[in-house]
């Protein structure tokens, strides 16, 4: 698997350099910046939509589903870094055209992309099409970041998967407190946060 893998880097990798504006494009997505806020501030803006007070508990859900499970799922990878420590391709590999800074954490599973998915499950739980939409940001953002030579393929694959999961798991926990999320929430309504 893992010379599938890194075949599979290099030959996406390979694509880098043949084309400033696509490089340029790349580097936009692959920033920790760009995408990981528009992904934040698309589930972060559910917290304010519905046709009724019922939807727009029910997004708000979303949210917390979405930001509970993005810190979680980063708790996971942290830990799984602890004891596996997989170097990043420009470390271990000749020839790779690096589009953006040179992380120093482990490669696997990619931080970013459990992050993303995290993010996309959690409002996926709630809302179909927004989380459809988060979905596609965050598949540019861990494609992006293999193009770019700062991970491989499996790595955003585990990422994303790891995110997936843990933010079901704690939206499944979240769901046995339900009239406590609820009452915490129409509590928040009488201070106008929420």
């Amino acid at each position: 698997m893992v010379g599938f893998d890194q075949r599979l880097f290099e030959a996406i990798n390979g694509i880098v350099g043949r084309w400033a504006i696509l490089d340029n494009v790349i580097k936009l997505l692959a920033s920790d910046f760009f995408l990981p806020v528009v992904i934040a501030l698309a589930a972060f803006a559910l917290w304010f939509v519905g046709r009724s007070m019922e939807d727009r508990l029910v997004n708000q859900k979303g949210f917390l589903y979405a930001a509970i499970g993005a810190g979680f799922a980063n708790l996971a990878v942290r830990l799984f870094n602890e004891g596996f420590e997989r170097p990043r391709p420009f470390i271990t590999l000749e020839d790779v055209n690096v589009l953006f800074y040179r992380p120093t954490d482990p490669t696997f599973p990619s931080n970013a992309a459990a992050y993303a998915f995290a993010m996309a499950a959690g409002v996926w739980l709630v809302n179909r099409r927004w989380g459809i939409v988060i979905g596609v940001a965050a598949t540019l953002f861990a494609s992006a970041r293999v193009v770019a030579g700062m991970h491989y393929p499996l790595d955003v694959v585990s990422g994303a998967l790891i995110g997936v999961l843990v933010t079901w798991f704690f939206a499944k926990l979240l769901n046995l407190i339900q009239p406590v999320l609820d009452w915490a929430l129409r509590l928040l309504r009488v201070f106008w946060v929420a």
